[in-house]
């Protein structure tokens, strides 16, 4: 199944929940991190329940400090 994540495309096993994705790329500190998927923001606290389907959007954003 293919979806991209910041305009990379990525194959993954189908039925592969947001969590499972993110620890795959060695992301298992969510804090400081947001994720949209199809321009939707998903909250931190139910990664481990969405699902990603073929042809999601996934845009992970990590936040800096700084003025």
């Amino acid at each position: 199944m293919n979806i991209s994540l910041n305009d990379e495309p990525h194959e993954i096993a189908e039925g592969m929940k947001l969590k499972d994705f993110l620890v795959k790329l060695d992301l298992d500190d969510f804090n400081g991190w947001a994720v949209a998927i199809n321009e939707n923001v998903i909250p931190r606290d139910t990664f481990h329940a969405v699902v990603l389907h073929e042809g999601d959007k996934l845009l992970l954003i990590q936040a800096t400090q700084g003025g």
